[in-house]
């Protein structure tokens, strides 16, 4: 077979060769032409029609169902040209080009050039989500599709071929993933034009436009809050708010977003926000507060943003910058509530950063901006820290933390101003009680313990820290089955220029030792099988495992520290890089026993994790806490045996007893058994927590598709605990095409007797060009 004939198919080298036949004078040509397929760069030519060879340009013309695959797009068309000189393809009829990042173009005609892979089309159709669209010209700026040009566009969002609304523009420019730009914009609902805009931007997943938000709130009272969204440059969106309520008057602000940290939401934004409180006494319904300092003009200003040194390009160098300043305490509770629920209290941090390939240099620096907040600060922390990395290559690891700064703590103002009130009648009292003509009895040793405790409290806490930790692990396999992990750590603590009580000793050394050790063995089950329950063969996989952990400090005695530890239901960590609570990292010595269970199926031909539960408890020999000799038994499970049904478990209980125990479960169950009904069911326990009140919390959601276009809803939360249905919320749900609506009832009660009813309604329109009329009685976004 000739070289011709390898490239284009027998057929295409018979036809040509007959051409040659013909006449010997394009003989030259004909071997020029046989090395095409290397210079356009094509890795497949298919055709079944004819072909014409023209000797004097080069170029050749394939006709009949042509296909052509290169490195960067595959080409259908009824004809197809080929320019030698300006290496690109001419496509005629029924031009179809599939191009290798998914984008799909089809149109009347068509050039692509083979070098940089651009297209140039006329009468194009396409779609890039969540747009599809067609032109009467079309190209593209670069062969990775940066832009998109196109004239005389229509566009929609509504993937229907007898569409509902649609758009026209004179002139738009698609950035792929990014923002469509269009010029001299016709709107039209059916093929009544509607609107004229002379200039659209719009994003592709960013909320631009205008929204607007009716409903009522017990402490707002009836509200419309607005907002406008617009793309500033090219890296930034500015929104604008105004919002009206009846019952606290007018608020409005700014925020801008910066679209370069779109995948990291806690940077890359400025908010600033006004209220002009008519009522700023009004506190949420069923709450007591102290409201005496608040004012009627109330504010926030937060800025967080991350800024790269020199810049603009991203580097392992940079500065992040979180502030927060508002009026008051009560006004993310008042204004924002969903901000309030994920950060009541947020912070102000000034942080410096340079990244090594195994450690990071920081100079942070926090703030006590906002004075009715207790808060510490950091004048500054310097801090080097070393993630776990091997030492060359004997087979041992070092990790590492070492921090310096000047550290201090205020009260909150109100908590202070109370404590100090207190302090004073605690001090009349026990004077009252000296008196013998008084006749004020009082427990003298009772009053006495809690006046040194608010003192306590009162005093000034600060002081200079130095603190450095370093650890060397060793983890070895044996036998293919056995992992054992020796560590050894040790460190130093130093204090100066303490303010408050003064502990036993200014240093105090840290020494470490641990072990942990882990065995994998596994058993398969070949004749295991239960379709009904997604189990296609089996294989347990157990993991028995412990971990001892050894640490000596020594005492600081009555030392009122700032990283300290705070409640919680999780246990404490065991190695003592992961301990943040620097200050009250005491002695201890504990040994964690468990076993890690897992059960595979065999799902598409692959390993599935089917069932996976991992149990443990802590034995404690010396306790850093308490007096315990064994902590709660811990276990988590994961069962998801079907993609329509989950269980989630974790819990742990008191089986050795003690003061200090109680029991605690988190569970759901997922369970979907027809594609059109889901139900979902959690419950949070908590009994006998010495510092956390008890709670039997139960949440119920399901959602109902009674037909392609109707649906209905529901969610109910319980506090089994005192007997109170704490929320209930039913919704009903209407696709209407191109738009979806809801329509539904809430009803909230807070455990004192008063409760809160609201009606909600929504209207959305599916897809970009987005506007979202939504009316509710709590707009609490997540909640």
């Amino acid at each position: 077979m000739s070289q011709f004939e390898n490239q284009f198919g027998s057929s295409a080298g018979n036809q040509v060769q007959d051409a040659v036949a013909a006449s010997q004078d394009e003989f030259g040509a004909f071997e020029r032409f046989s090395s095409i397929q290397e210079k356009f760069g094509l890795e497949k030519i298919e055709h079944d029609g004819g072909t014409d060879f023209d000797s004097t340009t080069g170029n050749v013309t394939l006709s009949g169902n042509v296909h052509i695959r290169s490195t960067l797009a595959e080409i259908f068309a009824d004809k197809i040209r080929f320019d030698s000189v300006e290496k690109k393809l001419y496509a005629d009829g029924d031009v179809s080009i599939y191009k290798d990042d998914g984008f799909v173009y089809r149109g009347d005609s068509a050039v692509y050039d083979t070098q940089t892979g651009e297209i140039d089309a006329a009468k194009l159709r396409s779609t890039i989500e969540p747009i599809f669209f067609e032109a009467g010209d079309f190209d593209t700026a670069t062969k990775d599709i940066s832009v998109i040009n196109l004239r005389d566009a229509t566009f929609t969002t509504h993937d229907n071929a007898d569409y509902d609304y649609h758009f026209s523009a004179r002139e738009m420019q698609i950035y792929p993933d990014d923002r469509v730009v269009m010029k001299h914009v016709k709107a039209y609902v059916g093929d009544v034009p509607v609107f004229y805009f002379p200039r659209i931007t719009q994003a592709f997943d960013e909320e631009l436009g205008y929204r607007f938000t009716p409903g009522y709130r017990s402490n707002w009272g009836a509200f419309l809050n607005n907002q406008y969204g617009q793309l500033l440059g090219d890296h930034s969106i500015l929104t604008y708010h105004l919002d009206l309520r009846t019952e606290r008057g007018v608020a409005g602000g700014i925020d801008l977003t910066s679209r370069r940290f779109r995948s990291n939401p806690n940077i890359g934004k400025f908010q600033a926000y006004y209220a002009q409180d008519s009522d700023p006494m009004r506190t949420i319904r069923g709450t007591s507060e102290d409201r005496s300092d608040v004012e009627d003009g109330r504010y926030r200003i937060n800025l967080q943003h991350r800024i790269y040194l020199p810049g603009p390009e991203e580097s392992t160098f940079y500065v992040d910058i979180d502030m927060n300043k508002l009026s008051d305490e009560f006004f993310y509770q008042d204004f924002f509530p969903g901000e309030f629920l994920i950060d009541p209290q947020p912070d102000n941090i000034v942080n410096v950063v340079k990244q090594f390939k195994n450690a990071e240099l920081s100079i942070m620096g926090r703030f006590d901006v906002n004075d009715f907040f207790q808060t510490d600060t950091r004048s500054p922390e310097v801090a080097l820290d070393f993630v776990r990395h091997p030492l060359w290559n004997s087979g041992v690891f070092y990790t590492g933390t070492n921090s310096l700064g000047i550290y201090s703590e205020s009260l909150a103002d109100a908590y202070e101003r109370d404590s100090r009130r207190r302090v004073k009648k605690l001090e009349g009292d026990l004077r009252e009680a000296a008196d013998p003509n008084s006749d004020l009895l009082i427990d003298v040793q009772a009053t006495t313990d809690m006046l040194d405790g608010l003192n306590s409290i009162l005093a000034d806490t600060g002081f200079t820290r130095f603190q450095s930790y370093h650890e060397l692990s060793m983890p070895r396999t044996y036998g293919g089955w056995l992992s054992l992990t020796p560590k050894v750590g040790a460190g130093y603590v130093a204090y100066s220029n303490i303010d408050g009580p003064q502990p036993d000793t200014d240093g105090s050394a840290i020494v470490h030792a641990g072990l942990e050790a882990s065995g994998k063995f596994s058993k398969d089950y070949p004749g295991v099988n239960i379709p009904s329950l997604g189990v296609e063969q089996m294989k347990h996989v157990w993991q028995p495992y412990a971990q001892f952990s050894f640490t000596d400090r020594e005492e600081m005695g009555n030392f009122k520290g700032i990283d300290r530890l705070v409640p919680s239901t999780r246990p404490r960590p065991l190695d003592v890089p992961e301990f943040t609570a620097i200050d009250d990292l005491n002695s201890w010595t504990v040994l964690r026993t468990g076993m890690y269970n897992r059960l595979y199926t065999k799902r598409n031909e692959n390993a599935y994790p089917w069932l996976a539960m991992n149990t443990w408890i802590d034995t404690f020999i010396e306790d850093p806490e308490y007096d315990r000799d064994f902590s709660n038994l811990h276990n988590n499970i994961q069962w998801n045996p079907l993609p329509w049904l989950r269980l989630d478990m974790g819990a742990q209980l008191p089986v050795a007893g003690g003061d200090e125990s109680f029991t605690e479960s988190n569970t759901r169950l997922t369970w979907m058994p027809s594609s059109n009904f889901e139900f979902s069911i959690g419950n949070r326990f908590l009994k006998d927590h010495p510092f956390f009140e008890d709670s039997d919390l139960i949440d119920v959601r399901a959602y109902l598709r009674v037909n392609d276009n109707w649906g209905v809803s529901m969610y109910q939360r319980y506090e089994a605990e005192d007997g109170t249905l704490e929320t209930q919320q039913y919704s009903l749900h209407r696709d209407m095409n191109s738009w979806s609506s809801s329509f539904g009832g809430v009803i909230r009660d807070n455990r004192r007797g008063e409760q809160d009813y609201g009606l909600f309604f929504m209207l959305t329109l599916k897809d970009f060009p987005q506007l979202s009329i939504p009316l509710d009685v709590d707009p609490n976004p997540g909640n």
